[in-house]
C-alpha cells in the first residue's frame, strides 16, 4: 500500500535507521555476527559439495560460535528500532536454517549416507528444524526480543554445531565405526529433541567462553588430523 502511494506521489521512501540508501535490509553491528554465521555456512556448503568435509565441519563450528554471541551483541544495541529487532529475529532464523539444518544434512550426504533410511532421516531432520525455528519466531513476535532467554524448550538447532563435529571426530578416530548408522540415529534423535518439550537451561556467563575455547580446540584437532600427519 505504501509502495503504491509512493509511486503515485513520485516520492522516494527515505532510509530508516540501520538501512542503506541503495539496498533493502538493515546493516549494523547488531546483525554482523548473523551475517558472518550465514557466510560461513554457505562456504561450508561449498566445501561439502567438493568433498572437503573437514573444512565444511570447521565452517559449521564457526557458524556455531557466531550464533552463540550474536544475541548478546544485538541486545547491547539499545538504539535499535522495532523493525530492526524484528529483522534481526527473522534473519537469525533464516541463517540458522542454512547453518544448522541444511549444512549437517549435506555433510552427512557427502559422507556417503545416501540410503533410503538416511533420506527419510534427512527429511524429518529438516522438517523438525524448520518447524522449531518457525514456532519460536511466532513466540518472539509476542514478546520483547531484547529479553534474555533463561531456558530452552527442546534442543536448540545450534546444538548441531556441537553434535555433528563430534560425530565427525569419532568417525575419524575410529575408521571402523559404522558412520551411516551412527549419523542416521543421532540425526533422528536430534530431530525429535528439536520439537520436544524438554527444558534445557541456557548457558550463561563464563560458559560461553568455555564453549568457545572447546570449539577452537575442536577446530585445531580437526585441522591437525587433516594436515598434521
Amino acid at each position: 500500500m505504501k509502495e503504491k502511494e509512493e509511486r503515485k506521489s513520485g516520492e522516494r521512501r527515505q532510509p530508516e535507521h540501520g538501512e542503506l540508501s541503495f539496498c533493502i535490509g538493515y546493516y549494523n553491528r547488531s546483525v554482523i555476527l548473523t551475517y558472518l554465521s550465514l557466510a560461513s555456512a554457505v562456504i561450508g556448503i561449498c566445501f561439502a559439495y567438493v568433498t572437503y568435509l573437514t573444512w565444511s565441519v570447521v565452517c559449521l563450528i564457526i557458524s556455531g560460535i557466531c550464533d552463540m554471541f550474536d544475541g548478546k551483541i544485538a541486545r547491547s544495541c539499545k538504539d535499535r528500532s522495532d523493525k530492526e529487532k524484528d529483522f534481526g529475529v527473522q534473519l537469525d532464523s533464516l541463517s540458522d536454517t542454512v547453518a544448522f539444518v541444511v549444512l549437517p544434512v549435506l555433510i552427512s550426504l557427502e559422507m556417503g549416507h545416501q540410503g533410503p533410511f538416511s533420506i527419510v532421516v534427512f527429511v524429518l531432520y529438516v522438517l523438525a528444524g524448520v518447524c522449531r525455528l518457525g514456532y519460536f519466531n511466532v513466540l518472539v513476535a509476542h514478546q520483547d526480543p531484547d529479553t534474555p532467554v533463561k531456558s530452552y524448550t527442546g534442543l536448540p538447532v545450534t546444538s548441531a554445531a556441537v553434535i555433528f563435529p563430534a560425530l565427525w571426530l569419532i568417525s575419524r578416530f575410529i575408521p571402523e565405526c559404522p558412520t551411516t548408522i551412527m549419523f542416521d540415529c543421532v540425526m533422528l534423535l536430534t530431530a525429535i529433541l528439536f520439537v520436544s518439550r524438554i527444558k534445557i537451561r541456557k548457558p550463561r556467563g563464563i560458559a560461553y567462553w568455555i564453549f568457545s575455547a572447546i570449539a577452537v580446540i575442536g577446530i585445531a584437532v580437526l585441522l591437525f588430523m587433516q594436515y598434521g600427519r
